[in-house]
């Protein structure tokens, strides 16, 4: 089921200089959570972040300015409101399925009927954004996602235009979304790095936010490892099953499969020096397949105990997002399991991922199920 990610590295490969990608490379395990959890040594600001708002969200930023930006939407990420989300996240992926039962068909295109439009309606829900625009935003971002693949410039002055009126539209009609909470920081002089916040750091937030639902949940690569392994009939009565298996499909599908930074002095790394300014790639895809972490690395192993992939990244820049993330995939895998009765891989179709270089692409995944009742059980 693992295709290989377009890197001509792995784990075994040493820090080196690359001259086609103009940066030192780290593959390894140890070297890329050197990398990672070296706020000191390393910068994550290499962008710039005037040339294209998505630049300037906390990704792209560092110590103060990082943690003022993380600090200011924190709150919709924390626990609690996670579990109050819970229903919101469970309401629309049973609303997709009983469109997938209406239509009277016993197969499902599990990323394009349920994954996709679970991520993109619920990311509207969260952030202040119309449903209808959501197919728009896709389409932009897939756009962006291949220019920066490509190392071609990202910005987009559609997208800009867009969140430009979007906030003008929220200023106007408040609400009680992330995009709202934002606008209210705004007007009570919220400081970012000793500046005020600025619509460009408005849109950078949302952007940030935005942005991963918009790749949609990952309930395919879950299905199609439990799948393939004959794990969907245990699944449904095991929760940890589907935990484990929603952790191995962030190790092997990483959403960002290269995360690059910038030496900040000389720094040794595995036996080699980067010297101070130049970029670094940290290689997720090949840590999370490092044998010397993860035995049979290449395994989709949903009862692999530890699991420290580094998918969500580490340190400072730890994923924020990663608990509603796992919760979003907890739920839409329940719901699948519990109301499509014998749900089986169709053997006629392939079972695809598309990696990027920079950005992790999409997955492909056709199931076969027994039609129940149209109602819910």
């Amino acid at each position: 089921m693992l295709q290989q990610p377009p890197l001509p590295w792995t784990s075994d490969t040493p820090p080196h200089f690359d001259a086609a990608e103009d940066a030192w490379i780290a593959c390894s395990y140890t070297d890329v959570e050197s990398v990672l959890l070296g706020a000191d040594d390393f910068s994550w600001e290499v962008r710039d972040r005037n040339a294209d708002p998505v630049f300037a969200g906390m990704w792209n930023a560092d110590g103060r300015r990082h943690d003022e930006l993380r600090r200011l939407v924190q709150p919709y990420f924390q626990p609690r409101r996670i579990l109050a989300m819970q229903a919101q996240i469970e309401d629309i992926i049973n609303a997709l399925i009983d469109d997938v039962l209406a239509a009277g068909a016993d197969t499902v295109d599990i990323v394009r009927e349920l994954a996709d439009p679970l991520g993109g309606r619920f990311t509207s829900a969260l952030a202040g954004i119309d449903p209808d625009d959501i197919s728009q935003l896709t389409r932009w971002r897939k756009e962006r996602q291949s220019a920066l693949n490509s190392s071609l410039p990202t910005d987009h002055p559609d997208l800009r235009d867009y969140y430009t009126r979007l906030i003008e539209r929220r200023r106007r009609e408040p609400g009680d979304t992330l995009l709202d909470h934002l606008l209210a920081a705004q007007r009570e002089g919220y400081l970012v790095d000793g500046e005020p916040l600025t619509d460009w750091d408005v849109m950078g937030a949302m952007m940030t936010a935005v942005s991963p639902g918009l790749t949609g949940a990952k309930l395919g690569p879950v299905l199609a490892g439990l799948a393939c392994h004959g794990l969907l009939d245990a699944a449904r009565n095991d929760p940890a099953l589907v935990d484990g298996a929603i952790e191995e499909t962030m190790r092997l599908y990483p959403a960002l499969p290269v995360m690059r930074v910038r030496a900040r002095r000389d720094v040794p790394l595995g036996g080699v020096t980067v010297p101070a300014g130049a970029l670094v790639q940290a290689c997720i895809s090949t840590a999370n397949l490092d044998p010397g972490q993860f035995p049979e690395p290449e395994r989709f192993a949903p009862t692999r105990t530890p699991n420290r992939h580094l998918s969500f990244g580490c340190g400072a820049h730890h994923c924020l997002g990663a608990s509603l993330v796992r919760t979003e995939i907890r739920l839409g895998v329940a719901a699948v399991l519990k109301r499509l009765p014998g749900l089986r891989l169709d053997t006629s179709k392939p079972v695809r991922h598309t990696y990027g270089r920079v950005v992790g692409g999409a997955f492909e995944a056709t199931f076969h199920f027994d039609r129940p009742e149209a109602s819910r059980s």
